[in-house]
């Protein structure tokens, strides 16, 4: 199928997201981009972006979006669920993520945190280094600031 986008422009924390879906139902993907022009949006799109919109505004804790996971190994797919059961507000180390799933493979873990297609959906910004916030693939100031909004929304 034909990939399909849409660009939410200047959203608080995060900056301008792309939502992309191959079928224009299931989301396939969140990413951080640089400056775009807005896209007209669907209405699984729109639905996204006011998912992500009552998230970033405390109002919501959870977004209720369906998933494109096919592109995910069952790796990814693991760290994923594990990520997923990290409640709001809370933090969970690369260790934690390990010993959850009989796993020694903490880089492996950390590896798959840093590829996580689903921004916000998967909370990879909640999985922290045992004596640091650890990585975020789009940047430390990113994550601090995710995760201080849910520490005031918690």
């Amino acid at each position: 199928m034909k990939e399909q986008f849409a660009i939410l422009p200047r959203l608080p924390i995060v900056g301008t997201l792309k939502l992309t879906s191959y079928d224009g139902k299931t989301l396939s993907s969140i990413t951080v981009v640089k400056k775009q022009k807005a896209t007209e949006r669907n209405s699984m799109f729109e639905h996204c972006f006011k998912e992500i919109q009552n998230y970033l505004n405390g109002s919501s804790h959870e977004l209720d979006i369906e998933l494109d996971l096919s592109h995910l190994t069952k790796f990814q797919t693991k760290v994923m669920d594990e990520m997923k059961k990290i409640p709001y507000g809370s933090v969970a180390s690369y260790k934690d993520l390990a010993v959850s799933m009989n796993s020694k493979g903490y880089q492996a873990i950390g590896t798959a945190c840093g590829k996580n297609p689903f921004l916000l959906i998967y909370p990879c910004h909640r999985v922290v280094g045992s004596n640091d916030l650890g990585g975020f693939a789009h940047g430390i100031a990113m994550k601090k600031k995710l995760l201080e909004l849910e520490s005031t929304f918690h």
